[in-house]
């Protein structure tokens, strides 16, 4: 549910009570009256009533003060939910001259401790779920992977919801210091709430476009929202195809308060359309971006269009580009609610085209040095579901990569690959060549902090080793198996002499599928300290 919706309502309350005032103008303070004002909102509403006090001064102005407002939308039967609306005390200010204008004129509407709580599943386009008026416009669910945001909604030219002129106006409502409350739907989950440390309103009424300006506090990331622009004509047959437009600031937000990351973001955009589709372009800066699992910051630039269904809050993001280091990234996809399930799923379509390996593995890995350096392209499924969870725990990929010319940055996986090439190619191995590997590609899938790869193979002068394996992105264990295949035989790996003598015996063996010798080996350890050895096991098992 939009938090525009959500102070849509409010201007109808607002509104009813203008229109009461004028029915009050006898200045009558008696308790008909107040009973006058519950019954008109119930019916307008509907809605279940409360009004403590209410009272109608003329001289020498209009004053209209009313005192502890409560609203209960009658669809929502459990007790235990708290009311639509609140307000513990309102004021209402204009001259005698204004009330016998057409339209009404109204100088000042002030709210004091204004809370609106929306109930679970949200209001519906501000309509019951049985109203007979016309169909609800319900936004489509985007698949995970294609992010297509809703169709626009349809037409209206002419109707009920046209422009006209308003029979009330309201120069300015100001309601600072407001709540605006999202109720879960599980009775064990803490409401989300959004503080709206400022909210002014201009020229309220009925088929006006209404200037406003609002400071609110986003809850996650928690920061500072400035926002400012126009809202409507409200369109009462189809809540969605409400105009909207303006531009927003979203300022130091701390992204420590997300599980798993971390960094002070800094964001500004345009938005513009109507309520079930609001286009938005934007940019955001975080200067020192970066993941718990390694704490290596990175300065992150992103600029972004997407398109948001304010009804609901479903976000279809069509065209992202992410930088950092020497790397851009490209993504689209949607960030959608799941009915029952408390928070959003974010599923991306992402692309790196030549962006480098270094700068990925700085993100991920710890260390000063990364493991190894070269030029990459990337193509993953991403999914981050809701829940509590470190965002690397939850985070789940799904894609391929290829690296090329990479090397590796560790002298002692350099030295042992280095020799293995001299080996493969039938060479001396202390005659080093500087270890380029030639080709890295695989496949790869992230579940619950860990890497596993299928069809991961590198290439290296003289040799091709292809593995399957896993490794830990916290514990940093590696656990790989796999093939070397060598140009050359185990005996002329050896170096000749008599040691290469005595392993001819054993060349067949190894020798296989065209190869010099197809060796089964396996890598474990850690990052810092791998171990490669001999699968003795799988060299008997595969006789």
């Amino acid at each position: 549910m939009s938090r525009k919706v959500a102070l849509w309502i409010v201007v109808a309350v607002v509104g009813t009570l203008l229109v009461l005032t004028i029915l009050a103008a006898a200045g009558s303070r008696t308790e008909p009256l107040r009973k006058l004002v519950v019954a008109t909102l119930e019916e307008r509403l509907d809605s279940n009533v409360e009004l403590d006090s209410f009272s109608v001064d003329l001289f020498p102005a209009v004053t209209v003060r009313g005192a502890g407002l409560k609203i209960r939308l009658r669809r929502v039967t459990d007790p235990n939910i708290a009311p639509l609306i609140v307000i513990d005390n309102f004021t209402v200010h204009c001259g005698i001259v204004d009330l016998l204008r057409r339209p009404r004129r109204f100088k000042h509407v002030t709210l004091e401790k204004l809370v609106v709580n929306i109930p679970p599943g949200g209001l519906k386009g501000a309509r019951r779920d049985d109203d007979p008026s016309g169909p609800r416009r319900e936004a489509p669910a985007a698949p995970p992977s294609a992010g297509a945001p809703p169709p626009p909604p349809p037409s209206n030219p002419g109707g009920s919801d046209s422009r006209t002129e308003s029979p009330i106006l309201v120069d300015e409502l100001i309601a600072d210091g407001a709540l605006l409350r999202i109720i879960p739907r599980r009775a064990d989950k803490q409401p989300k709430e959004f503080a709206i440390q400022a909210l002014t309103m201009h020229t309220l009424g009925i088929g006006e476009q209404m200037p406003f300006k609002a400071t609110l506090t986003n809850p996650l990331p928690k920061g500072l929202i400035e926002t400012k622009g126009t809202f409507g004509p409200w369109q009462t047959e189809d809540p969605g195809s409400t105009p909207l437009g303006g531009e927003y600031s979203f300022q130091k937000a701390d992204l420590d308060t997300i599980k798993g990351i971390g960094g002070i973001l800094n964001s500004t955009g345009i938005f513009d359309g109507e309520l079930g589709r609001i286009g938005v372009k934007g940019t955001t800066q975080t200067p020192d971006f970066h993941l718990d699992i390694s704490r290596q910051p990175v300065a992150l630039d992103t600029t972004f269009e997407a398109v948001v269904d304010g009804t609901n809050g479903n976000t279809f993001l069509t065209g992202v580009t992410a930088k950092f280091l020497q790397t851009t990234v490209f993504a689209k996809g949607a960030v959608t609610g799941t009915k029952g399930v408390k928070g959003r799923t974010t599923a991306l379509d992402v692309a790196i085209k030549d962006g480098r390996i270094e700068d990925l593995l700085r993100l991920a890995v710890k260390g000063d040095k990364p493991l190894m350096v070269g030029r990459v392209g990337l193509h993953t499924l991403f999914k981050l579901p809701p829940g509590e969870r470190d965002v690397m725990e939850k985070l789940m990929l799904d894609g391929a990569f290829d690296v090329g010319a990479a090397q590796f940055t560790n002298p002692g996986v350099q030295e042992k690959l280095s020799g293995m090439s001299q080996r493969a190619r039938g060479l001396d191995p202390a005659e080093k060549d500087g270890n380029v590997v030639s080709g890295l590609s695989g496949t790869f899938k992230l579940r619950d902090g860990s890497l596993s790869f299928t069809d991961l193979a590198f290439a290296l002068p003289g040799a091709t080793v292809q593995l399957h394996g896993s490794y830990g992105l916290r514990s940093e264990a590696i656990d790989f198996a796999g093939t070397l295949r060598m140009d050359a035989t185990i005996s002329e790996a050896a170096g000749g002499g008599v040691k290469g003598f005595f392993l001819k015996a054993i060349d067949p063996l190894f020798k296989k599928k065209g190869a010099g010798a197809l060796i089964p080996i396996k890598i474990g350890g850690t990052k810092d300290k791998p171990a490669f050895g001999l699968d003795v096991g799988r060299v008997f098992n595969s006789k």
